[in-house]
Protein backbone atom coordinates (compact mmCIF):
# COMPACT_ATOMS: atom_id res chain seq x y z
CA UNK A 1 0.00 0.00 0.00
CA UNK A 2 2.63 2.26 0.80
CA UNK A 3 4.50 2.09 -2.26
CA UNK A 4 1.49 2.02 -4.40
CA UNK A 5 0.25 5.68 -2.95
CA UNK A 6 3.83 6.79 -3.26
CA UNK A 7 3.79 5.93 -6.74
CA UNK A 8 0.90 7.44 -7.70
CA UNK A 9 1.21 11.06 -6.10
CA UNK A 10 5.36 10.79 -6.87
CA UNK A 11 3.73 11.51 -10.79
CA UNK A 12 3.95 14.80 -9.87
CA UNK A 13 5.63 17.58 -7.83
CA UNK A 14 4.64 18.47 -4.66
CA UNK A 15 3.64 21.99 -5.94
CA UNK A 16 1.14 20.33 -8.83
CA UNK A 17 0.06 18.07 -6.32
CA UNK A 18 -1.26 21.04 -3.89
CA UNK A 19 -2.61 22.87 -7.18
CA UNK A 20 -4.66 19.94 -8.34
CA UNK A 21 -6.08 19.19 -4.82
CA UNK A 22 -7.08 23.01 -4.41
CA UNK A 23 -8.95 23.28 -7.52
CA UNK A 24 -10.83 20.21 -6.44
CA UNK A 25 -11.68 21.44 -3.38
CA UNK A 26 -12.70 24.96 -4.87
CA UNK A 27 -14.39 23.20 -7.83
CA UNK A 28 -16.37 21.10 -5.21
CA UNK A 29 -17.38 24.49 -3.40
CA UNK A 30 -18.93 25.50 -6.99
CA UNK A 31 -20.55 22.77 -7.13
CA UNK A 32 -22.10 22.63 -3.75
CA UNK A 33 -23.11 26.26 -3.61
CA UNK A 34 -25.12 25.71 -7.21
CA UNK A 35 -26.76 23.41 -4.82
CA UNK A 36 -27.84 25.35 -2.11
CA UNK A 37 -25.32 22.98 0.06
CA UNK A 38 -23.05 25.51 1.47
CA UNK A 39 -23.77 29.42 1.58
CA UNK A 40 -21.48 31.54 -0.49
CA UNK A 41 -22.54 32.79 -4.66
CA UNK A 42 -21.17 30.40 -6.64
CA UNK A 43 -20.68 33.12 -8.85
CA UNK A 44 -19.01 35.06 -5.73
CA UNK A 45 -16.61 32.09 -5.19
CA UNK A 46 -15.27 32.44 -9.15
CA UNK A 47 -15.18 35.87 -9.19
CA UNK A 48 -12.60 36.33 -6.15
CA UNK A 49 -10.99 33.34 -7.40
CA UNK A 50 -10.16 35.10 -10.94
CA UNK A 51 -9.80 38.55 -9.39
CA UNK A 52 -6.93 36.89 -6.64
CA UNK A 53 -5.59 35.04 -9.49
CA UNK A 54 -4.80 37.68 -12.09
CA UNK A 55 -3.33 39.98 -8.69
CA UNK A 56 -1.01 37.30 -7.52
CA UNK A 57 0.19 36.34 -10.81
CA UNK A 58 0.26 40.05 -12.33
CA UNK A 59 2.32 40.76 -9.24
CA UNK A 60 4.82 37.60 -9.31
CA UNK A 61 5.71 38.53 -12.35
CA UNK A 62 6.40 42.40 -11.70
CA UNK A 63 8.51 41.67 -8.83
CA UNK A 64 10.27 39.22 -10.75
CA UNK A 65 11.06 41.36 -13.27
CA UNK A 66 12.56 44.18 -10.90
CA UNK A 67 14.22 41.19 -9.15
CA UNK A 68 16.24 39.65 -11.96
CA UNK A 69 14.67 36.02 -11.32
CA UNK A 70 12.49 33.92 -13.08
CA UNK A 71 9.28 34.04 -11.66
CA UNK A 72 7.67 30.63 -9.68
CA UNK A 73 4.19 30.81 -11.45
CA UNK A 74 2.91 27.60 -9.96
CA UNK A 75 3.41 28.86 -6.25
CA UNK A 76 1.80 31.79 -7.08
CA UNK A 77 -1.22 30.09 -8.35
CA UNK A 78 -1.07 27.53 -5.53
CA UNK A 79 -1.06 31.04 -3.13
CA UNK A 80 -3.94 32.33 -5.39
CA UNK A 81 -5.82 29.36 -4.54
CA UNK A 82 -5.29 29.31 -1.17
CA UNK A 83 -6.16 32.89 -0.49
CA UNK A 84 -9.64 32.12 -2.89
CA UNK A 85 -10.43 29.51 -0.14
CA UNK A 86 -9.79 32.17 2.58
CA UNK A 87 -11.26 35.29 1.80
CA UNK A 88 -14.91 36.23 1.76
CA UNK A 89 -16.38 35.59 -1.55
CA UNK A 90 -18.30 38.58 -2.88
CA UNK A 91 -18.62 40.24 -6.02
CA UNK A 92 -18.72 44.13 -4.29
CA UNK A 93 -16.08 46.07 -5.04
CA UNK A 94 -14.74 46.79 -2.13
CA UNK A 95 -14.27 42.85 -0.71
CA UNK A 96 -12.77 41.92 -4.27
CA UNK A 97 -10.33 44.77 -3.92
CA UNK A 98 -9.42 43.59 -0.30
CA UNK A 99 -9.34 40.14 -1.70
CA UNK A 100 -6.79 41.44 -4.68
CA UNK A 101 -5.19 43.04 -2.18
CA UNK A 102 -4.56 39.90 -0.39
CA UNK A 103 -3.13 38.59 -3.50
CA UNK A 104 -0.83 41.30 -4.47
CA UNK A 105 1.04 41.37 -0.85
CA UNK A 106 1.39 37.36 -1.10
CA UNK A 107 3.19 37.63 -3.99
CA UNK A 108 5.79 40.87 -3.19
CA UNK A 109 6.23 39.13 0.55
CA UNK A 110 7.97 36.38 -1.20
CA UNK A 111 10.65 39.44 -2.50
CA UNK A 112 10.38 41.68 0.71
CA UNK A 113 10.11 39.73 3.61
CA UNK A 114 13.24 37.33 2.79
CA UNK A 115 16.21 36.37 4.62
CA UNK A 116 19.07 35.25 2.11
CA UNK A 117 17.11 35.14 -0.62
CA UNK A 118 14.59 33.24 0.86
CA UNK A 119 11.32 34.02 2.28
CA UNK A 120 10.04 33.32 5.96
CA UNK A 121 6.14 33.78 5.88
CA UNK A 122 3.82 31.87 4.55
CA UNK A 123 2.91 34.11 1.57
CA UNK A 124 -0.95 33.37 1.31
CA UNK A 125 -1.25 33.64 5.41
CA UNK A 126 0.66 36.82 5.40
CA UNK A 127 -1.51 38.65 2.66
CA UNK A 128 -4.73 37.99 4.19
CA UNK A 129 -3.33 39.24 7.81
CA UNK A 130 -2.04 42.11 5.88
CA UNK A 131 -5.02 43.04 4.04
CA UNK A 132 -6.84 42.30 7.12
CA UNK A 133 -5.25 44.90 9.31
CA UNK A 134 -5.47 47.06 6.58
CA UNK A 135 -9.33 46.66 6.03
CA UNK A 136 -9.99 47.18 9.71
CA UNK A 137 -9.65 50.28 8.84
CA UNK A 138 -11.90 50.66 5.80
CA UNK A 139 -14.42 48.54 7.37
CA UNK A 140 -13.44 45.88 4.92
CA UNK A 141 -12.76 42.20 6.13
CA UNK A 142 -10.59 39.64 4.43
CA UNK A 143 -9.90 36.40 6.37
CA UNK A 144 -13.30 34.93 6.42
CA UNK A 145 -12.22 31.17 6.12
CA UNK A 146 -15.15 29.87 4.12
CA UNK A 147 -13.53 26.67 2.96
CA UNK A 148 -14.02 25.58 7.00
CA UNK A 149 -17.77 23.93 6.34
CA UNK A 150 -18.64 20.50 6.87
CA UNK A 151 -19.46 19.80 3.28
CA UNK A 152 -16.11 20.55 2.48
CA UNK A 153 -13.85 18.79 5.39
CA UNK A 154 -13.92 15.09 3.58
CA UNK A 155 -12.15 16.68 0.04
CA UNK A 156 -10.27 19.30 2.15
CA UNK A 157 -9.10 16.31 4.54
CA UNK A 158 -8.26 14.04 1.81
CA UNK A 159 -6.35 16.56 0.08
CA UNK A 160 -4.75 17.69 3.27
CA UNK A 161 -3.75 13.74 4.23
CA UNK A 162 -2.00 13.23 0.51
CA UNK A 163 0.00 16.76 0.78
CA UNK A 164 1.38 15.71 4.44
CA UNK A 165 1.67 12.37 3.51
CA UNK A 166 3.81 13.57 0.49
CA UNK A 167 5.65 16.06 2.70
CA UNK A 168 5.94 13.02 5.27
CA UNK A 169 4.78 15.72 7.43
CA UNK A 170 2.00 13.85 8.96
CA UNK A 171 3.45 13.77 12.38
CA UNK A 172 3.29 17.63 11.87
CA UNK A 173 0.07 18.07 11.06
CA UNK A 174 -1.37 15.55 13.64
CA UNK A 175 0.44 17.53 16.44
CA UNK A 176 -0.99 20.88 15.19
CA UNK A 177 -4.71 19.12 15.26
CA UNK A 178 -4.97 17.29 18.16
CA UNK A 179 -3.27 20.48 20.23
CA UNK A 180 -5.83 23.07 18.33
CA UNK A 181 -8.69 20.43 18.97
CA UNK A 182 -7.73 20.18 22.59
CA UNK A 183 -7.24 23.76 23.17
CA UNK A 184 -10.24 25.03 20.81
CA UNK A 185 -12.17 21.87 21.96
CA UNK A 186 -11.75 22.74 25.63
CA UNK A 187 -12.77 26.94 25.61
CA UNK A 188 -16.10 25.53 24.25
CA UNK A 189 -16.50 22.99 27.08
CA UNK A 190 -15.56 25.82 29.54
CA UNK A 191 -18.74 27.79 28.11
CA UNK A 192 -20.97 24.83 28.05
CA UNK A 193 -20.64 22.51 25.51
CA UNK A 194 -20.69 18.51 25.63
CA UNK A 195 -16.95 17.01 25.08
CA UNK A 196 -18.75 15.46 21.59
CA UNK A 197 -20.10 18.82 19.99
CA UNK A 198 -17.46 20.94 20.93
CA UNK A 199 -15.48 18.13 19.13
CA UNK A 200 -17.54 18.24 16.37
CA UNK A 201 -17.75 21.90 15.91
CA UNK A 202 -13.57 22.28 15.93
CA UNK A 203 -13.11 20.36 13.70
CA UNK A 204 -16.19 20.86 11.24
CA UNK A 205 -16.31 24.87 11.84
CA UNK A 206 -12.54 25.81 12.15
CA UNK A 207 -10.12 25.65 9.51
CA UNK A 208 -7.59 23.68 11.54
CA UNK A 209 -7.14 20.12 9.14
CA UNK A 210 -7.22 23.21 5.92
CA UNK A 211 -4.69 24.93 8.03
CA UNK A 212 -2.57 21.76 8.81
CA UNK A 213 -2.29 19.95 5.48
CA UNK A 214 -2.41 23.12 2.96
CA UNK A 215 -0.70 25.84 4.78
CA UNK A 216 1.51 24.73 7.41
CA UNK A 217 3.37 22.21 5.40
CA UNK A 218 4.81 24.69 3.33
CA UNK A 219 8.36 23.42 2.93
CA UNK A 220 10.31 26.61 2.54
CA UNK A 221 8.13 28.39 5.93
CA UNK A 222 9.38 25.00 7.97
CA UNK A 223 12.47 24.33 10.02
CA UNK A 224 14.51 21.91 8.40
CA UNK A 225 15.03 18.88 11.48
CA UNK A 226 11.96 16.99 12.68
CA UNK A 227 11.79 18.31 16.70
CA UNK A 228 11.94 21.66 14.90
CA UNK A 229 8.96 21.73 12.73
CA UNK A 230 6.94 20.05 15.96
CA UNK A 231 7.82 22.78 17.85
CA UNK A 232 6.52 25.20 14.67
CA UNK A 233 3.17 23.16 14.91
CA UNK A 234 2.93 23.23 18.64
CA UNK A 235 3.59 27.32 18.25
CA UNK A 236 1.00 27.25 16.03
CA UNK A 237 -1.76 25.39 17.94
CA UNK A 238 -1.50 27.61 20.86
CA UNK A 239 -1.59 30.77 18.80
CA UNK A 240 -4.64 29.90 17.03
CA UNK A 241 -6.33 28.74 20.06
CA UNK A 242 -5.63 31.67 22.63
CA UNK A 243 -7.72 34.36 22.30
CA UNK A 244 -6.03 38.42 22.27
CA UNK A 245 -6.75 41.24 20.38
CA UNK A 246 -5.02 44.57 19.94
CA UNK A 247 -6.70 47.21 17.99
CA UNK A 248 -6.65 45.56 14.58
CA UNK A 249 -4.08 42.48 15.24
CA UNK A 250 -6.68 39.86 17.16
CA UNK A 251 -6.38 36.22 16.88
CA UNK A 252 -6.85 34.71 13.66
CA UNK A 253 -5.54 31.87 11.73
CA UNK A 254 -2.97 33.79 9.49
CA UNK A 255 -1.62 35.19 12.45
CA UNK A 256 -1.18 31.98 13.82
CA UNK A 257 0.59 30.95 10.83
CA UNK A 258 2.56 33.84 10.81
CA UNK A 259 3.91 33.79 14.48
CA UNK A 260 5.04 29.73 13.71
CA UNK A 261 7.03 31.13 10.56
CA UNK A 262 8.41 33.69 13.22
CA UNK A 263 8.56 30.68 15.93
CA UNK A 264 10.74 28.62 12.61
CA UNK A 265 12.70 31.27 11.62
CA UNK A 266 13.90 31.91 15.08
CA UNK A 267 14.78 28.15 16.05
CA UNK A 268 16.26 27.62 12.44
CA UNK A 269 17.84 30.54 10.98
CA UNK A 270 17.62 28.44 7.17
CA UNK A 271 19.06 29.95 3.93
CA UNK A 272 19.55 29.86 0.73
CA UNK A 273 22.43 29.75 -1.40
CA UNK A 274 23.77 29.07 -5.00
CA UNK A 275 26.02 26.18 -5.87
CA UNK A 276 28.43 26.69 -9.30
CA UNK A 277 28.56 23.59 -11.22
CA UNK A 278 32.34 22.23 -11.20
CA UNK A 279 32.45 19.50 -13.00
CA UNK A 280 29.78 15.86 -13.70
CA UNK A 281 31.15 12.42 -13.37
CA UNK A 282 30.04 8.84 -14.39
CA UNK A 283 29.16 6.64 -11.20
CA UNK A 284 27.84 4.23 -13.58
CA UNK A 285 26.34 3.79 -17.16
CA UNK A 286 23.14 4.16 -15.02
CA UNK A 287 23.94 7.21 -12.72
CA UNK A 288 25.79 10.40 -12.56
CA UNK A 289 27.50 12.60 -10.07
CA UNK A 290 27.54 16.58 -10.48
CA UNK A 291 29.84 18.39 -8.21
CA UNK A 292 29.62 22.17 -7.73
CA UNK A 293 31.00 24.48 -5.45
CA UNK A 294 29.12 26.76 -3.12
CA UNK A 295 28.47 30.52 -2.84
CA UNK A 296 29.35 29.89 0.88
CA UNK A 297 30.10 27.57 3.79
CA UNK A 298 27.34 25.47 3.73
CA UNK A 299 27.37 23.20 7.34
CA UNK A 300 24.89 20.04 7.39
CA UNK A 301 24.58 16.75 8.68
CA UNK A 302 25.30 13.83 6.68
CA UNK A 303 21.92 12.35 5.07
CA UNK A 304 20.58 15.22 4.75
CA UNK A 305 18.82 16.67 1.44
CA UNK A 306 18.82 20.29 -0.56
CA UNK A 307 16.15 21.51 -2.67
CA UNK A 308 17.23 22.75 -6.24
CA UNK A 309 15.79 25.29 -8.19
CA UNK A 310 16.63 25.61 -11.57
CA UNK A 311 14.56 28.34 -14.35
CA UNK A 312 14.05 26.19 -17.36
CA UNK A 313 10.70 24.74 -19.50
CA UNK A 314 9.72 22.80 -17.16
CA UNK A 315 7.23 19.88 -17.49
CA UNK A 316 4.56 18.99 -14.85
CA UNK A 317 6.78 18.80 -12.15
CA UNK A 318 7.90 22.01 -11.97
CA UNK A 319 11.83 24.29 -11.34
CA UNK A 320 12.26 22.50 -8.16
CA UNK A 321 13.75 18.83 -6.95
CA UNK A 322 14.90 17.60 -3.71
CA UNK A 323 18.80 15.60 -4.02
CA UNK A 324 20.50 13.57 -1.26
CA UNK A 325 23.91 15.36 -0.59
CA UNK A 326 26.24 12.42 -1.53
CA UNK A 327 29.64 14.47 -0.07
CA UNK A 328 30.32 14.92 3.23
CA UNK A 329 29.73 17.56 5.36
CA UNK A 330 33.57 18.45 5.71
CA UNK A 331 33.93 19.26 2.30
CA UNK A 332 31.44 21.54 2.50
CA UNK A 333 33.21 23.95 4.76
CA UNK A 334 36.24 23.21 3.71
CA UNK A 335 38.63 26.54 3.69
CA UNK A 336 39.79 25.13 -0.05
CA UNK A 337 37.69 24.13 -2.85
CA UNK A 338 34.90 23.48 -0.82
CA UNK A 339 32.41 20.74 -2.86
CA UNK A 340 29.16 19.69 -2.44
CA UNK A 341 28.11 16.82 -4.60
CA UNK A 342 24.65 14.89 -5.66
CA UNK A 343 24.36 11.67 -7.44
CA UNK A 344 21.11 10.48 -9.58
CA UNK A 345 20.30 8.42 -12.48
CA UNK A 346 20.72 9.32 -15.90
CA UNK A 347 18.13 7.36 -17.80
CA UNK A 348 17.01 8.14 -21.24
CA UNK A 349 14.36 10.11 -22.22
CA UNK A 350 14.77 11.79 -18.46
CA UNK A 351 12.13 14.77 -16.64
CA UNK A 352 12.70 18.54 -17.99
CA UNK A 353 14.90 19.15 -14.63
CA UNK A 354 17.33 16.14 -15.58
CA UNK A 355 17.76 17.33 -19.11
CA UNK A 356 18.27 21.26 -17.77
CA UNK A 357 20.66 20.31 -15.04
CA UNK A 358 22.41 17.51 -17.67
CA UNK A 359 22.94 20.86 -20.24
CA UNK A 360 24.50 23.04 -17.94
CA UNK A 361 28.28 23.79 -18.56
CA UNK A 362 30.73 23.85 -16.50
CA UNK A 363 30.80 27.54 -14.18
CA UNK A 364 26.82 27.88 -14.24
CA UNK A 365 24.92 28.40 -11.34
CA UNK A 366 21.85 27.02 -9.88
CA UNK A 367 19.92 28.37 -6.38
CA UNK A 368 19.77 25.65 -3.16
CA UNK A 369 16.43 26.74 -1.81
CA UNK A 370 17.24 24.91 1.34
CA UNK A 371 19.05 22.19 3.31
CA UNK A 372 16.92 19.58 5.19
CA UNK A 373 16.41 16.14 6.65
CA UNK A 374 16.27 13.44 9.76
CA UNK A 375 17.64 10.56 7.70
CA UNK A 376 21.02 10.74 9.79
CA UNK A 377 23.00 8.31 11.69
CA UNK A 378 22.58 7.68 15.52
CA UNK A 379 25.41 9.63 18.06
CA UNK A 380 25.89 6.56 19.97
CA UNK A 381 28.54 5.10 17.42
CA UNK A 382 28.69 1.53 19.05
CA UNK A 383 24.93 0.65 17.95
CA UNK A 384 25.36 -1.61 14.92
CA UNK A 385 23.81 -0.52 11.44
CA UNK A 386 22.42 -2.06 8.26
CA UNK A 387 21.97 0.30 5.43
CA UNK A 388 20.08 -1.05 2.60
CA UNK A 389 20.47 1.29 -0.46
CA UNK A 390 18.12 0.55 -3.72
CA UNK A 391 20.53 2.52 -6.55
CA UNK A 392 20.95 5.75 -6.06
CA UNK A 393 19.53 5.53 -2.47
CA UNK A 394 22.72 4.92 -1.78
CA UNK A 395 23.85 8.82 -1.60
CA UNK A 396 22.90 9.47 1.25
CA UNK A 397 24.66 6.98 2.92
CA UNK A 398 27.86 7.68 0.60
CA UNK A 399 27.61 11.47 2.71
CA UNK A 400 27.73 9.69 6.31
CA UNK A 401 30.33 6.87 5.70
CA UNK A 402 32.71 9.44 4.00
CA UNK A 403 32.09 11.54 6.59
CA UNK A 404 32.83 8.59 9.04
CA UNK A 405 36.04 7.80 7.01
CA UNK A 406 37.22 11.89 7.46
CA UNK A 407 36.39 11.89 11.07
CA UNK A 408 37.95 8.87 11.61
CA UNK A 409 35.09 7.25 13.08
CA UNK A 410 34.83 3.24 13.24
CA UNK A 411 31.40 1.70 13.30
CA UNK A 412 29.90 -1.41 12.60
CA UNK A 413 28.06 -1.22 9.55
CA UNK A 414 26.61 -3.58 6.69
CA UNK A 415 25.31 -1.84 3.50
CA UNK A 416 22.52 -4.06 1.40
CA UNK A 417 22.94 -3.11 -2.26
CA UNK A 418 19.32 -3.88 -4.02
CA UNK A 419 20.08 -3.53 -8.07
CA UNK A 420 18.62 -4.26 -10.66
CA UNK A 421 22.12 -4.04 -12.28
CA UNK A 422 24.52 -7.16 -11.69
CA UNK A 423 27.54 -5.29 -10.06
CA UNK A 424 26.68 -2.04 -9.56
CA UNK A 425 27.65 -0.50 -6.41
CA UNK A 426 27.55 3.11 -6.71
CA UNK A 427 30.19 4.54 -4.29
CA UNK A 428 32.30 1.53 -3.49
CA UNK A 429 35.18 3.28 -2.49
CA UNK A 430 33.61 5.28 0.10
CA UNK A 431 31.52 2.25 1.11
CA UNK A 432 34.95 0.58 1.75
CA UNK A 433 37.20 3.33 2.89
CA UNK A 434 34.92 3.37 5.97
CA UNK A 435 35.39 -0.55 6.68
CA UNK A 436 31.80 -1.28 5.73
CA UNK A 437 30.58 -4.94 4.59
CA UNK A 438 28.93 -4.83 1.48
CA UNK A 439 26.38 -7.50 0.23
CA UNK A 440 24.32 -7.22 -3.08
CA UNK A 441 20.73 -9.01 -4.13
CA UNK A 442 18.59 -8.18 -6.66
CA UNK A 443 15.09 -6.69 -5.61
CA UNK A 444 13.21 -9.92 -5.86
CA UNK A 445 15.80 -11.30 -3.34
CA UNK A 446 14.58 -8.56 -0.53
CA UNK A 447 12.95 -10.82 2.06
CA UNK A 448 12.93 -11.34 5.75
CA UNK A 449 14.26 -15.12 5.19
CA UNK A 450 17.27 -13.71 2.57
CA UNK A 451 18.22 -10.69 5.17
CA UNK A 452 18.27 -13.04 8.01
CA UNK A 453 20.46 -15.37 6.18
CA UNK A 454 22.90 -12.65 5.14
CA UNK A 455 22.89 -10.45 8.33
CA UNK A 456 22.61 -13.02 11.00
CA UNK A 457 22.34 -10.74 14.32
CA UNK A 458 19.76 -8.62 12.21
CA UNK A 459 17.59 -7.89 14.99
CA UNK A 460 20.12 -6.20 16.92
CA UNK A 461 20.94 -3.57 14.06
CA UNK A 462 19.02 -0.24 13.47
CA UNK A 463 17.79 0.14 10.40
CA UNK A 464 18.20 2.17 7.39
CA UNK A 465 16.66 2.52 4.08
CA UNK A 466 16.90 4.12 1.03
CA UNK A 467 15.50 4.19 -2.31
CA UNK A 468 12.98 4.22 -4.75
CA UNK A 469 9.35 3.96 -2.85
CA UNK A 470 8.56 0.24 -3.76
CA UNK A 471 12.42 -0.66 -2.21
CA UNK A 472 11.54 1.44 0.30
CA UNK A 473 8.69 -0.06 1.67
CA UNK A 474 9.79 -4.03 0.89
CA UNK A 475 12.47 -3.64 3.18
CA UNK A 476 11.40 -1.85 6.04
CA UNK A 477 8.58 -4.35 5.91
CA UNK A 478 11.49 -7.52 5.80
CA UNK A 479 13.49 -5.31 8.24
CA UNK A 480 10.42 -5.38 11.07
CA UNK A 481 9.26 -9.02 10.47
CA UNK A 482 13.20 -9.61 10.65
CA UNK A 483 13.16 -8.26 14.70
CA UNK A 484 14.90 -5.01 13.81
CA UNK A 485 13.21 -2.32 16.21
CA UNK A 486 13.86 0.82 14.35
CA UNK A 487 13.72 1.13 10.97
CA UNK A 488 14.32 5.14 9.43
CA UNK A 489 13.26 5.72 6.02
CA UNK A 490 14.43 7.76 3.19
CA UNK A 491 12.80 7.80 -0.46
CA UNK A 492 13.00 8.63 -4.12
CA UNK A 493 10.17 9.27 -5.94
CA UNK A 494 11.71 10.29 -9.55
CA UNK A 495 13.07 13.67 -10.82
Amino acid sequence: MRARIDAITGRVSMYRLATITLAIVLAQAVLFAFLDVIGPDPFAILGTLGVVMVATLGANEIAARLARVVPHRESSVITALIIACIAQPSLSTPALIAAAGAGVIAALSKYLIVWHGRHLLNPAATGVLIAGIIGYYAGQGVGFWWVATPALLPAVAIGALLLLDRTRRLDVGLIFIVLAVVLSGSRLVATGSDPLTALTTVLQLFPIVFLAGFMLSEPLTLPPRRWQQWVTAAAVAVAFSVPFSFGPIYRSPELALVLGNIVAFAISRRSGFSLRLVERVTLSPFATEYRFEPSRRVPFTAGQYLELHLPHAADVRGLRRTFTIASPPELAVATEAPRIAIGMRTPEGGSSFKKALGQLEPGSRVTVTQTAGDFVLPRDASIPLLMVAGGIGMTPFASQLASLAERGEQRDIVVVVVSSNPGEVLYRDVLERASARIIQIAPDQLTTDALRELVPDLASRHGYVSGAPAIVAAARTALRRGGVRRVHTDYFAGY
